[in-house]
């Protein structure tokens, strides 16, 4: 049952606004009172899924009351006033409350907004059991979602975090492996120790050698004092060799020999240094392709792959879309004090059919510049970015095929314009084929281009 309470001191308005309320939904039901003091009152004894304030009451404001609430909880709080000011508006919002509408009430509009709120208060409520559910094993450490895809990972994730296993985490970017990386940290032994995070893929080898490794004076120039590497500065805790793909074969070889004799070297030292250090690496390619290629050790990927954890894409947990809307607004409203508290129905859709290459990174980006640009408390189609609104339609390409012609001629011929296209670049062929890097790298070698 949805517990709404309504404070207004008009009688005649109050009677109107709780039968009209009551009938929206049968799980909602409305305790209506005159003042503040009898809201406190009320508020001792009963739990409310929804707040209704008139602006100005008989022995307070409904802002000062707000104000209170908030002091405790986040219960969604609407505010009514027949005196609107830009400044009341701002000072309202500032004070905590969802939304803020004119009288006389537009009823219309009021059920649109009710509904929005509790909706809020649906998702509020299922984030608070999904935690719940995972909390008597792990801490989730911010990851949101439901879906059978993520529910998975973090079952495992619950099953390796106590032990030193080393952990690959794979997935296409954005997907939020640094955050499982830090799940794993923080529910293993390890927690209270250091948790160091390093991109491979943002640094060159002569800089990541001596970052990973440490180095003693005068190993190269500018190497002006003996300086311990991100592996010391981890001991007894955790690694996170993040885009461990794009490291070079010489550091890889290095890597290898750490992971086998657990210490390090430092660069241009002959004197080795003992580590405790569990270590996570994480890529957004095809590990076993560049295997395949010579660009990684197979030795060094069966040193990593222990345990293989495959991150879901958001495409492939879109249920999960109404909860990450729904964290990520909270987020965002609190940060630039907006009042976002709902979607609607196309836009959802629009979420939920739209194929999210940047995963839940750009998930994120485009709601927050939604929300900082947005002027109306439910976010609509027309709110999206420019670049994301547009659907470009496809070209019919059947008109260029020839009969009489080989398929395999086909693709050989298709192969071979896209890699030309991206400049010999495997990856964006492969995305933009919408096949593996390991089948396009076997296509390639099959058909020797």
């Amino acid at each position: 049952m949805i517990r709404t309470l309504l404070i207004e001191d008009d009688p005649s308005q109050r009677s109107a606004l709780e039968e009209y309320l009551s009938s929206l939904s049968d799980d909602l039901s409305v305790i209506a009172v005159g003042s503040v003091g009898d809201a406190h009152k009320i508020r001792q004894s009963e739990h409310f899924s929804l707040i209704i304030s008139d602006l100005f009451l008989p022995d307070d404001t409904g802002l000062n009351f707000l104000k209170h609430v908030r002091e405790t909880d986040d219960t969604p709080f609407l505010i009514l006033t027949g005196q609107p000011t830009i400044e009341t508006a701002v000072e309202a919002i500032k004070s905590g409350a969802n939304d803020f509408l004119t009288k006389p009430v537009d009823l219309t509009l009021l059920k649109k907004k009710v509904e929005s709120l509790l909706e809020t208060v649906s998702l509020k409520e299922e984030n608070r059991r999904l935690k719940a559910r995972l909390a008597d094993t792990f801490s989730t450490s911010g990851v949101i979602g439901n879906a059978p895809p993520l529910k998975s990972v973090l079952e495992r994730v619950n099953q390796v975090a106590p032990t030193d296993v080393t952990v690959l985490l794979e997935g296409e970017s954005g997907t939020g492996k640094e955050k499982i990386a830090n799940l794993i940290h923080e529910n293993s032994r390890r927690k209270d120790r250091a948790f160091v995070k390093v991109n491979c893929g943002a640094l060159t080898k002569s800089i990541l050698e001596s970052e990973l490794f440490g180095v003693v004076r005068g190993a190269f120039t500018g190497a002006d004092r003996d300086r311990a590497g991100l592996f010391e500065a981890a001991q007894g805790g955790t690694i996170f060799l993040d885009e461990i793909g794009e490291m070079d074969l010489e550091s890889q070889v290095r890597l290898l020999r750490v992971i086998e004799e657990r210490e390090v070297m430092r660069v241009g030292s002959t004197q080795s240094v003992p580590i405790d250090v569990r270590i996570i690496a994480a890529t957004n390619r095809d590990l076993l392709e560049r295997v395949d290629s010579g660009e990684f050790r197979e030795d060094l990927y069966y040193r990593l792959a222990v345990i293989r954890l495959e991150l879901p894409p958001l495409r492939k947990r879109k249920e999960d879309i109404p909860l990450l809307f729904n964290y990520f607004v909270t987020e965002f409203n609190e940060k630039y004090i907006k009042s976002v508290t709902g979607m609607s129905a196309e836009l959802k859709e629009f979420f939920q059919n739209y194929g999210w290459p940047g995963n839940i990174r750009q998930f994120r980006n485009v709601l927050e510049g939604m929300v900082v640009m947005a002027t109306e408390d439910i976010l609509e189609l027309k709110d999206l970015p420019t670049d994301m609104s547009r659907t470009p339609g496809r070209k019919d390409v059947t008109d260029e095929i020839k009969p009489g012609i080989a398929m395999d001629e086909y693709e050989k011929a298709i192969i071979r314009k896209n890699l030309a296209h991206f400049g010999g670049n495997r990856e964006q062929t492969a995305k933009a084929l919408g096949i593996s890097e390991r089948t396009l790298y076997r296509k390639i070698k099959e058909y020797n281009l």
